[in-house]
């Protein structure tokens, strides 16, 4: 071949050299290395954005487990189910970065939330029955006539008598039960014990269960269908528990007929 045909050629191929040397320089693109496609141009628009809201979220959702041990927690997994909503708004091609962390945290906050709303709210129904049961009986005990017995479950747990001891015979012996007894005469309990043993009492609204100061109360109203009592009873009961053997007390802070209120109880 003859030398002069060779030069042109070389001297032709170094414009298109020249060429794509600039049009590389030029492109806004990203080089990477793939083990199969090897040398790979990637663009601006192939890395996925970052959402933090779905960190947030994330976070947020594990901090809900302090949502089963108070009601007042249960801000914390509502504010993770919003973030975590906003974090799963609607994207283009490329899923945005934050997503999986967002929907584990819509998980833990919908698990943690469910469990503190569920929880009180089976505490509060258990604790209404066992209160409508023990106003029941002390009900029907007042009817009965254990005065006595009726007395000590209005007084708080720490000031009763033994279990064991003759209540009939303490309160004789002893000044100040016999004084509280004096003053007890003529009053609510006698009434229901003049009415008797077989009065079928039903509950007049249902059974309102509530926290105050850190204790939880339970109030109940009570009516005789037979009309030997025509006023409606209330029976205010505090609920004590004893964390040394898991078990607790009622206490009836208060036993009498239902008086309107002339002000708002919010404001009592």
């Amino acid at each position: 071949m003859p030398e002069s045909s060779t030069t042109d050629s070389i001297k032709s191929a170094e414009p298109a050299k020249s060429s794509g040397s600039t049009s590389l320089l030029d492109s806004p693109a990203i080089p990477r290395m793939g083990a199969e496609a090897g040398y790979q141009l990637v663009s601006e628009e192939d890395v996925p954005p970052l959402r933090a809201s779905g960190i947030v979220c994330l976070i947020l959702g594990m901090l809900s487990f302090w949502a089963p041990i108070a009601w007042q927690m249960l801000v914390i997994p509502a504010l993770a189910i919003v973030f975590g909503v906003i974090a799963m708004r609607k994207w283009g091609n490329v899923r945005p970065a934050g997503t999986s962390a967002a929907v584990i945290g819509l998980l833990l906050a919908s698990g943690f939330g469910t469990a503190g709303v569920m929880i009180p709210a089976m505490k509060q129904q258990t604790l209404g029955k066992q209160a409508e049961y023990f106003a029941r009986e002390f009900l029907e005990l007042c009817g009965n006539g254990e005065k006595e017995l009726a007395l000590e479950l209005q007084k708080p747990v720490q000031n009763r008598q033994l279990g064991t001891m003759d209540l009939e015979k303490a309160y004789s012996e002893d000044e100040v039960a016999s004084q509280q007894m004096e003053e007890a005469s003529g009053g609510i309990i006698d009434n229901v014990m003049e009415a008797g043993p077989d009065i079928e009492w039903k509950l007049a609204q249902p059974v309102d269960v509530f926290v105050k100061y850190g204790v939880e109360k339970a109030d109940t109203y009570w009516i005789d269908p037979s009309g030997k009592i025509d006023q409606k009873i209330q029976i205010l009961l505090e609920w004590h528990p004893d964390e040394t053997n898991n078990t607790g007390q009622w206490h009836v802070s208060l036993f009498q007929f239902h008086r309107e209120l002339i002000v708002a109880p919010s404001i009592l």
